[in-house]
């Protein structure tokens, strides 16, 4: 009889450890959520105020617009995405009194002033909903949602406004005097020539190429390869890898373009007249 009542207590516990692990992993999702690399870059940054259970819908809404989702609480670290993933939209979850010298701050920064960016009104302060929805409007968000109207409404938001974008640009060509970065089709043309890379030395091009004459860290170059997924990123491998794509530009010419700033990181300098 003990042994019964022991093998039963067991199988509960297992059953309760596997019921907790559940709900772990439904309150804590991944920070980053994963599309194709063609998929809409979206940047969520959410009120330290609003709880997991909206957090949760906000992005499951996202994901429901196509977007690949990066997710984060800190606005430094926001701010460091808006430079290294460049991303489409920005989505703030939650407002606050400093939010519009945030976002005016970040507006003066010279690739972000035309950022487009939608707010999503948190529950905890639906008594000031209106106060900031209007503070929103006036810094330049393109629509503010509130809480009670539900996740459906900002997929439409996010659709309409993704659709917008793409009308606006639909080609998403990076053209310069000496290269073409075609991300539809995606083909890069270099002095005329065309040239083939791999995937993620293909996005990797395109960052150098949309920010010529900056020095881009190792570190910015890691989140780039392995798109902001913090994997490790081995020094010899990173090495590598600007070592093929030299190899590529120096089969059509361009080997000295890419170059090495000794203690920071690489500068990606084309020339200008050619």
């Amino acid at each position: 009889m003990f042994l019964i009542l022991l093998n039963s207590a067991v199988v509960h516990a297992v059953h309760v450890l596997r019921a907790a692990m559940f709900a772990q992993t439904r309150s804590s999702p991944p920070m980053i959520r994963a599309g194709s690399p063609h998929s809409p870059r979206i940047l969520l940054l959410v009120n330290a105020r609003t709880n997991g259970k909206t957090v949760i819908s906000v992005e499951v809404a996202l994901e429901r617009a196509g977007g690949q989702v990066i997710r984060s609480t800190e606005r430094s670290k926001v701010e460091q995405l808006v430079r290294r993933w460049d991303p489409e939209v920005l989505v703030l979850l939650g407002w606050s009194a400093t939010t519009s010298d945030w976002v005016r701050h970040l507006q003066r920064a010279p690739r972000e002033s035309d950022l487009p960016f939608l707010v999503v009104g948190n529950s905890a302060e639906e008594d000031h909903e209106e106060t900031h929805a209007v503070a929103a409007l006036e810094v330049g968000a393109q629509a503010y949602i509130p809480a009670s109207m539900g996740p459906e409404i900002l997929t439409a938001q996010v659709c309409g406004l993704l659709k917008k974008l793409r009308t606006q640009a639909p080609a998403r060509v990076v053209k310069a005097e000496n290269i073409c970065i075609d991300l539809v089709a995606l083909r890069v043309w270099v002095l005329g020539q065309e040239i083939h890379l791999p995937r993620r030395l293909f996005y990797l091009l395109y960052y150098f190429a949309t920010h010529p004459d900056e020095v881009v860290s190792n570190d910015q170059i890691a989140d780039i390869l392995w798109e902001g997924k913090g994997t490790y990123l081995a020094p010899n491998t990173l090495v590598v890898k600007i070592y093929r794509l030299r190899k590529i530009l120096e089969s059509v010419g361009a080997k000295s373009w890419l170059e090495t700033v000794h203690s920071f990181g690489y500068r990606f300098s084309p020339p200008r007249n050619t």
